[in-house]
């Protein structure tokens, strides 16, 4: 007679007791371990990426200051009274100039406790402070004094700044330095603001476990926001490099308080011992219960589900919470199987929409930075009138790039648009060296093609279509072929290997352009954006034409679609289907 086997409540009582108390003891002590050397570690990395975190606000915060001090620089008054003072001599009038604009470009900004201004000509005389809202107990006199004294080791800084800025430490004030230049990029005035500490450092001297802080700007302008620092004795030590200047930092910490937190640990790891012997008494409890039950129904219904039944639900009811939560998730999983199918579908097209429009959010810097010097050229060397002009186009690029409406697609007229606007400013830069020639008929001008297609591959065509003679000439046409949009862009700058190489290399496939330098990765999204919206085949190709003639080709749309091959596709696909069905139900089987 075959022996039965235990029960699976013992089988499982021997198991906890002989097995369980054994290594939860030993469990418990290596938790104990871990928690407190791991979450030192833990600890200590926090503190890096928190000081990480505050010295690089305070650098943006310093990069703010930065930018604010520019300002002046384009302020047209300012200009004006200093051509009239050169002229006449009058510094009356320059002085209430100066002071107006200190005044209403500094007097509320709370970065700054005040600023001042000097011209270079007798600048302890001819010098300008003006108070800020932030300057607290500071009085104007106080200021001035100041002043005076830094006075000399500012004209000292200003001499190798140019047009760049500078920073400068004084008995705990710090300074920003810089030079205002004249139409003839003479220096005629030195602008210094008086930092406000609290609010650039402010977070530094807050962390609680720091018992020192200092910051570097560089030259000397050792600060201590909190404690006071001893050279080469610091635990964290970060750089922040900015394009302007580069903010070091260092902090000793302070263990004491770090540590603060762990001395409740040994009452943990009690909690922990008695709350497994509690766990031990309810186990046994819960193998007394309906537990071989709902186990056995698990498995039935995993193997209606192996077998085909997709859809097999278990009958509720099991007296436990946490079978009952199985319960539910199984019937819940076999339940949505066929809708997984199309969600999966549905994120595919999610995700191809965040390409595109993660896509169409680069844009070229340099553009932007060449387009803003041509106005700042046009508006001092003309009228306003040709300036107005240059910002009404670059207007319309930008609204183009910003895509505030949110429609991937709109019509090539309106595109066209986007393209005359980009154009106009670089015929400001090349003058009479460009020429533009346009074949786009008019029934195409209604055709959907994706929002900045056209200005990255003409940016590109006038970047390198210089040809032999010097000239910038630059021919977009378009037409229709079997259903699709064709759009070229021809020029005359000629391919070399290496060009043709690295243009392979960028219209390629497999092309990251998180890799790629900000002046390459132009016609590399609209390859890819093309190919993502219309499917392979489509896209962007760059070819030699005749003579020294390069052609970029765009090629938008879906084509006409071949509707004999895909019902045939379709009949092959249900012929296969119904043979599997077939094969399944008529076999032979092994026990009949």
């Amino acid at each position: 007679m075959k022996k039965s086997s235990p029960s699976l409540r013992r089988q499982m009582s021997l198991i906890i007791l002989l097995c369980w108390l054994l290594p939860m003891a030993i469990a418990a002590g290596a938790v104990g371990w871990y928690l407190l050397s791991g979450t030192g570690r833990q600890r200590e990395q926090s503190v890096m990426e928190q000081f990480q975190l505050n010295l690089q606000l305070a650098a943006d915060r310093v990069t703010s200051a930065a930018e604010a001090s520019r300002l002046p620089s384009y302020d047209p008054e300012l200009r004006t009274a200093w051509n009239q003072y050169r002229q006449d001599g009058e510094y009356a009038h320059l002085y209430r100039q100066c002071s107006a604009l200190l005044t209403r470009l500094y007097q509320s900004d709370s970065r700054f406790r005040y600023a001042a201004f000097c011209f270079m000509e007798n600048p302890r005389e001819k010098s300008i402070v003006a108070l800020s809202s932030s300057a607290g107990l500071l009085s104007s006199r106080q200021a001035r004094d100041q002043w005076r004294e830094a006075l000399p080791s500012v004209l000292g800084l200003a001499l190798g700044l140019d047009t760049s800025v500078g920073f400068l430490e004084r008995d705990g004030e710090l300074y920003l330095v810089r030079n205002l230049m004249d139409a003839d990029y003479r220096n005629f005035g030195i602008l210094v603001l008086a930092l406000n500490n609290d609010y650039f450092y402010g977070d530094l001297a807050l962390l609680p476990w720091a018992s020192s802080v200092t910051v570097d700007l560089g030259r000397g302008t050792d600060l201590t926001v909190k404690g006071e620092y001893i050279p080469g004795e610091h635990d964290l030590e970060y750089n922040v490099r900015q394009p302007d200047f580069n903010l070091w930092g260092c902090a000793e910490v302070d263990y004491s308080v770090l540590m603060a937190g762990f001395q409740t640990y040994p009452w943990l790891l009690g909690a922990m011992g008695l709350s497994l012997l509690l766990l031990l008494l309810f186990t046994f409890r819960f193998f007394r219960q309906k537990i071989s039950q709902p186990i056995r129904e698990l498995m039935e219904g995993a193997g209606q589900i192996r077998q085909g039944e997709l859809g097999y639900q278990i009958a509720s009811g099991t007296g436990s919470r946490e079978f009952q939560y199985l319960t539910d998730s199984f019937n819940q999983m076999s339940g949505q199987l066929r809708h997984q199918f199309d969600q999966l579908y549905q994120e595919e097209l999610t995700r191809r929409d965040a390409q595109i429009k993660a896509l169409q959010a680069h844009i070229n810097p340099h553009f932007l930075n060449n387009t803003l010097e041509i106005i700042n050229w046009q508006a001092r060397m003309s009228g306003d009138v040709a300036a107005s002009k240059m910002i009404e186009a670059l207007s319309t690029v930008l609204d183009a790039a910003l895509d505030r409406k949110g429609s991937p697609q709109v019509r090539l007229a309106e595109e066209m648009t986007y393209v005359n606007a980009y154009l106009y400013i670089v015929k400001e830069r090349y003058g009479q060296r460009l020429a533009v020639e346009t074949d786009l008929p008019e029934e195409l001008m209604d055709c959907l093609v994706p929002r900045l297609i056209l200005q990255p591959v003409i940016e590109n065509a006038v970047e390198h279509g210089i040809g032999p003679s010097g000239q910038v000439r630059v021919i977009l046409r378009g037409f229709r072929r079997e259903g699709l949009l064709i759009l070229e862009i021809e020029n005359d700058g000629g391919l070399s290997r290496e060009d043709e190489a690295h243009i392979a290399r960028l219209l390629s496939p497999d092309c990251d352009t998180r890799n790629e330098p900000s002046g390459n990765i132009g016609i590399a999204n609209v390859n890819q954006r093309l190919r993502i919206l219309y499917g392979p085949g489509r896209g962007l190709s760059i070819t030699k034409g005749e003579g020294s003639a390069v052609i970029a080709r765009l090629t938008i749309g879906r084509g006409n679609v071949d509707y004999g091959s895909a019902i045939a596709a379709l009949i092959v696909v249900l012929g296969v289907l119904f043979s599997n069905i077939a094969n399944r139900v008529f076999r032979p089987r092994d026990d009949i």
